[in-house]
């Protein structure tokens, strides 16, 4: 297997570990956000509420924080998979097609792959 290849491989699995955690964190949120449903349904005071959802979500950025390190993970998967697709003498307009995005994305993408090979 190619250097190029064990890159996209390790890359994939860092995704992985990043989806496993936003999955874990929405999951989090949803049951948080029932809670609060209730409860405002209930008749308690917001700030109680809100004081307690607080309690549950480990700090106020986690979450905005948990979808950044998902898109970065997701952003160097693109740039292996734009490495390995060029070194296997694909164009990045055919990469970009084949992931459905735009031709200056794809531009973008391998050139930054372009640059982390040399």
């Amino acid at each position: 297997m190619s250097k190029k290849s064990k890159r996209l491989v390790r890359r994939l699995s860092e995704l992985v570990e990043c989806t496993d955690q936003v999955v874990k964190l929405l999951q989090r949120y949803k049951e948080a956000n029932i809670s609060l449903s209730k409860r405002i349904e209930s008749g308690e005071p917001l700030m109680d509420v809100l004081g307690n959802l607080n309690a549950r979500i480990e700090h106020p950025r986690e979450l905005t924080e948990t979808l950044e390190e998902f898109e970065t993970a997701r952003h160097q998967v693109r740039v292996a998979l734009f490495a390995l697709g060029m070194e296997q003498g694909a164009s990045m307009s055919e990469i970009g097609r084949v992931l459905g995005i735009s031709r200056q994305l794809a531009s973008r993408l391998g050139g930054e792959a372009e640059e982390a090979g040399s």
